[in-house]
Order: structure tokens, then C-alpha cells, then sequence
């Protein structure tokens, strides 16, 4: 059998790992290479590259999450803005998952599994490695799930699933300030999508914004502030969503916001369009929606506030404070009883 080699310490500590995943890429039935290369700390400091590749050898998108143990910072040049911070990683559980649940995969069994060490040991990338059975409970009847995992005698870091192969395995990686930091590089296009949800026993309050009308203009906090108002984000393709089938309920939700406040008056509502304006005199427009409308290419002002959904509502007391927010299409009974807790 071959010998262990490198550290013998057990458990959560400093490393990187590189995975390969062959994926069944469902939306056109042709598969998809993957590689995740995993540095963390041992702790809740994880940074995850991933590679997906069209043909062998063709990288054709690449992204990185960085978690440091309370933030996430997420890059892809796919994104506009490329660099994008979430305050508040467990109010967006798609990009949390992807990057926070790395300690738990290297070290522990898969959640809800019983794990039967088998009586063999194999080498993987030139380690020592130790199988078991895993039996996991499914949400669907019939038979639980069962497969085999193997780890690392020497560390017990997963080295292959039914998903994943590793490739290369570091103890003690080289560190430093850069490798978890969350804060965008100099210069670079960013965003910072605040915490939706205040502190326990804090009030969350407007951040400064300013906006462009789209009839020429601007319009900030200084502006509103001193009334109750009301920002009803929404993205410019709704224009395109006449049968309500990408985003249910949203156009109704901005009609009905629009009649309970008289078009916008009592209190004042500002529509925020998120994209695409359209083309001079071929305007994207949400047909019957008649608010003072404002413009944002990027949803610099909407993440502020922690919202990233098609359509949001936020609404602000005369104070500042905000006493509701929607990231989706509220319901009128949402709308008046949000409206009755700015007085």
C-alpha cells in the first residue's frame, strides 16, 4: 500500500485543491468540463476559480467567488459589472452555496449520509486514499441515493465523488492579504449589493443615491428626502413580458402601485428603468405605466438598497427609514399595507 505523503494532520487546515467535473449540460443535451480550483484557509475563508470549457483545452468562461468568512466578492467578465460585492451572502443563496460550502465538502460527509469506510485503498494523484459508501435519504420516493467517495488518508480531504476528480492537491498554499480579500481591485467596475435586512434591533435607513430622469434631470435622496416616496425598480425588458410569463405579476404590481399613490403622487413614486432605454423614438416602455420614470444602466441604486430582482420595491419614510422592500412583484394587500406604514 503506498505511503501517505506530505503532512499527516487531520481535518480543517490551509489548503488548495483542483477538481474536474464532467457535467451533463441538460439545455442541449451536450456535455461540459468544469474545473474547480479551491484555496481555503481551513476556516470560512474560501476562494473558488471556476473554468468551463467548450472544447478540451478551451476555456470558454471563467469566474471567481471569494468568501471572506462575511462577504463575497464575485467576478466574471461575463457580468457588467464584472466585479460585484454581497454584503449579505445568505440573502442571495445562489452565490453563497457556490462558495461558503467548500469547508463542509473537503472534510465532512455529505450532508444527511450514513458513510461505511470500505475494506480498500487506491492512489489518487500519487496519494493514498481511503473509499466509503455513502447512503443519502432523497426527497423522492423509492431507493436512497447511494455512491462512493474517496479521501485522503493522510488529511481526509476529498479527493474524488461521484461529480468530481481532484488533479492537484497543496498543503499549506501560499497565503496572503490578496487571497480572501473581498474588496474589488483599483479602478475596476464594481458594485455593492447591500443587506436587505437590517441588523437585530436596527433600523435600515435610504443610502444617498442620485438617478437620471429619463425627461431630463436628476433626482436624488435630497430631492425626496423630508416626504414619504417610493423607488419601484424594474428591468427594461419587462417592455418586452406582455403575457407576464418572465416576470408574473410585475406589470400589475407597478399599475397598481401607480393607482393607489394617484399616479404617483401621494406619496411620490419614482419608476427606476434598469437597462436598455431603447432607441430614440422606439423607447422601451411598459405600456400603461405613467409614474415620473427615472434610468439606471446598471443597478448601481437598486443593489444599494440589497434588491437584485426584476421588479423592486422599496419604500421610505419621511425620516429616511425604510419601512418595506419587495425583490419581488408585491401584492396589492403588500402595496397598501406598505403604503399605510409610511404615515
Amino acid at each position: 500500500m503506498p505511503r501517505p505523503s506530505g503532512t499527516t494532520r487531520r481535518g480543517p487546515q490551509p489548503v488548495e485543491v483542483q477538481y474536474h467535473l464532467h457535467i451533463d449540460n441538460a439545455a442541449d443535451d451536450s456535455p461540459l468540463d468544469a474545473r474547480y480550483n479551491i484555496t481555503t484557509d481551513g476556516g470560512t475563508k474560501v476562494r473558488l476559480k471556476i473554468s468551463l470549457y467548450g472544447e478540451p483545452g478551451i476555456v470558454t468562461e471563467e469566474s471567481v467567488y471569494t468568501w471572506d468568512g462575511g462577504k463575497i466578492l464575485a467576478f466574471s467578465e461575463q457580468n457588467e459589472p464584472p466585479y460585484r460585492v454581497y454584503e449579505a451572502p445568505d440573502e442571495h443563496p445562489d452565490e453563497s452555496q457556490l462558495v461558503t460550502h467548500w469547508p463542509q465538502i473537503l472534510w465532512s460527509a455529505p450532508k444527511g449520509a450514513q458513510c461505511i469506510e470500505l475494506k480498500s485503498t487506491k492512489t489518487i494523484i500519487g496519494r493514498a486514499a481511503v473509499g466509503y459508501r455513502c447512503v443519502t435519504a432523497t426527497p423522492q420516493p423509492g431507493e436512497p441515493a447511494t455512491g462512493q467517495l474517496w479521501r485522503d488518508q493522510a488529511t481526509g480531504i476529498l479527493l474524488t465523488d461521484e461529480t468530481m476528480v481532484a488533479e492537484k492537491l497543496v498543503l499549506a498554499p501560499t497565503i496572503d492579504a490578496t487571497t480572501f480579500s473581498t474588496k474589488p481591485p483599483a479602478g475596476a467596475r464594481s458594485i455593492v449589493i447591500a443587506a436587505k435586512t437590517p441588523s437585530p434591533g436596527q433600523t435600515k435607513r435610504a443610502p444617498d443615491f442620485t438617478l437620471d430622469l429619463i425627461k431630463g434631470g436628476r433626482i436624488g435622496l435630497k430631492d425626496l428626502a423630508g416626504k414619504p416616496f417610493v423607488l419601484a425598480f424594474y428591468m427594461s425588458d419587462l417592455a418586452f413580458d406582455e403575457s407576464g410569463e418572465v416576470c408574473p405579476g410585475c406589470r400589475e404590481a407597478l399599475l397598481a402601485l401607480q393607482t393607489q399613490t394617484g399616479n404617483g403622487v401621494k406619496p411620490r413614486v419614482v419608476g427606476v428603468q434598469v437597462g436598455d432605454l431603447g432607441k430614440p423614438g422606439y423607447p422601451l416602455a411598459v405600456p400603461g405605466v405613467t409614474l415620473t420614470l427615472a434610468h439606471e444602466q446598471t443597478p448601481m441604486v437598486q443593489n444599494s438598497f440589497g434588491l437584485t430582482g426584476m421588479v423592486s420595491f422599496v419604500f421610505i419614510r419621511a425620516d429616511g427609514a425604510i419601512a418595506a422592500a419587495y425583490d419581488h412583484a408585491p401584492t396589492n394587500q403588500q402595496i397598501t399595507q406598505s403604503l399605510a406604514a409610511l404615515h
